[in-house]
């Protein structure tokens, strides 16, 4: 049983963390919660359950026939940013499994019936942060998660890009999540001396690529040869993606307040 002032202290410094938020990315605020003192799984509850609020929030907007087109890109945007963070604190132990497992059957509930595209797009970024992880811990709840995934997809009419990251889930998933087959790319990405630079610019991310120093590569392949546990995560090294904007960050201050 967490005391109550030690909870009031935790939502506190959640509220300081959320209020500053504003252009970091799910992992950036993941590690700045992991970084309080002290602080457990137990204890981080109640923002956890804050967050899954907002994710309640986003679908139900998404699955609301009154939903315009605009409110639904936001709330798109939105929800797979929730599920990244949530991923990523799952990572620090500051989320439990059973709440990923909780995430992954609200995107994708029981029957045969094909699901909307982005509950299928969600997933799969959720799974791209802790399916490597899962895949040690968890190994049957993923692969049969999985699998349902390819039975779903290959079912429906969802559009090219969604069948692909879908079967480069099962591919990696076969392969044990190891890191082989992403580090070929950036090999090959090394090999032609690109380098890719991103601004902020409003809320999105505006890339350059750029030729890069030769003498610079044996540095960069030590680095990412070094870092890399999850197969997915040359992705982030190469582009980080998915800051948070105000109106995320209004919503999960309002959560946590509830």
């Amino acid at each position: 049983m967490v005391a109550a002032d030690r909870l009031a202290d935790i939502v506190r410094q959640a509220l300081i963390i959320l209020r500053h938020a504003k252009g970091k990315t799910s992992r950036q605020l993941a590690e700045e919660f992991a970084s309080v003192e002290l602080l457990t799984a137990e204890e981080f509850e109640p923002v956890a359950r804050a967050l899954v609020r907002s994710f309640d929030g986003s679908l139900r907007i998404l699955d609301s026939p009154t939903t315009c087109k605009a409110e639904k890109a936001r709330a798109e945007r939105r929800l797979t940013r929730m599920v990244t963070l949530l991923g990523h604190l799952y990572l620090v132990t500051l989320v439990a499994r059973k709440v990923i497992h909780r995430i992954l059957a609200d995107l994708i509930p029981p029957g045969d019936g094909p699901p909307a595209e982005f509950r299928v797009l969600c997933s799969h970024s959720l799974l791209k942060v802790v399916g490597h992880a899962l895949a040690d811990v968890d190994a049957s709840h993923l692969v049969a998660f999985i699998g349902k995934l390819v039975e779903l997809t290959a079912k429906s009419s969802f559009g090219v890009l969604t069948r692909l990251l879908v079967e480069e889930l099962r591919e990696i998933s076969i392969t044990s999540w190891q890191p082989r087959m992403v580090l070929t790319v950036r090999a090959e990405m090394v090999a032609s001396h690109v380098e890719v630079s991103c601004t902020d610019m409003g809320g999105e991310q505006v890339c350059a690529f750029n030729m890069m120093d030769s003498a610079k590569l044996p540095d960069l392949v030590t680095e990412v040869k070094g870092q890399i546990l999850n197969p997915f995560e040359v992705l982030t090294l190469i582009l980080e993606t998915g800051a948070f904007l105000p109106h995320d960050i209004g919503d999960m201050l309002r959560d946590l307040h509830e």
